[in-house]
């Protein structure tokens, strides 16, 4: 089912639309509201990052390498590539006896210059450790070689690391490891194919520490402490999901992903939400979201600081005039 979620606007005149599907999920991971179709098949990009660091505390790697929250944190985000973080995921590298040679994410302009609209002035563009998904990688390499496996192999599918992931990820989002389809994510890691409705799951038992097991339900707990106490190390200033974070402290862990994919949990009430945006364009990705969040009484736009700007988000030209704006355009159904 296709439903328009978002609209481009022109001053007042329509110019584009949007079409998406969200699923909301209760405290029992059921569906209680949905827009388009909840069971969307699609790949989970970045949004599944905090699930991909399972394997790493669960083996006691982690452990053994003493990682901090801090180091945690940006293992399970897609960072902006300032200095600071630059610097703690080369932490995280010498801590488990690895180098930046040994990533694999490829290199790209920092998101930090990309929102500035900076240019490279001493190869920032060309520094793996400014890569949005070293972290992610960072704590892939640790894990590698905890197992005693070939470091260049790190993000073969068919490693042990990896499969161990998969398994993880698995459980978690309450999905046959046999159905997940697997792709190559952008910074070359595998990545996950499976309904929308999933994501919602996952995120909801993340915000709850919801594992299924004593065990599991620690990782999560310690997960979504590293979240919750170092935002910035899983996004950036600037980005969506520092600014939610920020407006819901402690009461909410989110991540989003390439191609317009976001995953929502809250403790308070404890839901899931998840959004993708089926055409992969997050200009609507961010309105959507909190269009989801105010209809289901969770947030008053006119008084979220640091929301603000991504409800409507204003659209401008090289001269920076204003042309138009992007708006949220739908109407949850209850169940």
């Amino acid at each position: 089912m296709t439903v328009v979620v978002a609209k481009v606007y022109r001053g007042e005149r329509e110019e584009s639309v949007h079409y998406g599907s969200i699923a909301v999920v209760n405290k029992e991971g059921k569906l209680t509201h949905y827009v388009g179709d909840p069971e969307f098949s699609t790949f989970v990009r970045s949004s599944s990052k905090p699930f991909q660091l399972i394997p790493l505390i669960q083996t006691g790697a982690a452990h053994k390498y003493r990682f901090n929250l801090k180091q945690l944190a940006i293992m399970c985000g897609s960072h902006i590539g300032t200095d600071q973080h630059r610097e703690v995921v080369l932490s995280n590298l010498e801590a488990a006896g690895t180098r930046p040679e040994d990533l694999k994410c490829g290199t790209h302009l920092p998101i930090f210059m990309q929102i500035s609209g900076e240019y490279p002035h001493c190869q920032e563009h060309k520094d793996p450790l400014r890569h949005n998904c070293s972290g992610k990688h960072s704590g892939f390499l640790a894990l590698s070689r905890f197992l005693g496996e070939e470091i260049r192999e790190y993000l073969n599918s068919q490693s042990k690391a990896q499969q161990m992931i998969l398994e993880a990820v698995a459980k978690i989002y309450e999905y046959p490891k046999e159905k997940i389809l697997l792709g190559i994510d952008g910074c070359s890691a595998p990545n996950f194919g499976m309904p929308l409705i999933r994501t919602a799951i996952a995120f909801k038992k993340l915000a709850n520490a919801e594992g299924g097991d004593p065990r599991t339900s620690m990782i999560l707990a310690h997960i979504k402490k590293a979240i919750t106490d170092f935002p910035e190390m899983v996004s950036g200033e600037g980005r969506f999901d520092l600014a939610l974070m920020r407006s819901f402290p402690g009461n909410i862990i989110c991540k989003g992903g390439a191609e317009a994919i976001q995953g929502i949990g809250f403790i308070d009430p404890p839901i899931g939400v998840a959004v993708k945006i089926h055409d992969g364009n997050a200009r609507a990705l961010y309105p959507v979201c909190l269009e989801v969040l105010k209809q289901m009484g969770l947030i008053d736009i006119d008084r979220a600081e640091y929301l603000k700007p991504f409800y409507n988000p204003p659209i401008r030209n090289f001269m920076n005039l204003l042309t138009g704006s992007v708006r949220a355009e739908f109407t949850l159904i209850k169940i």
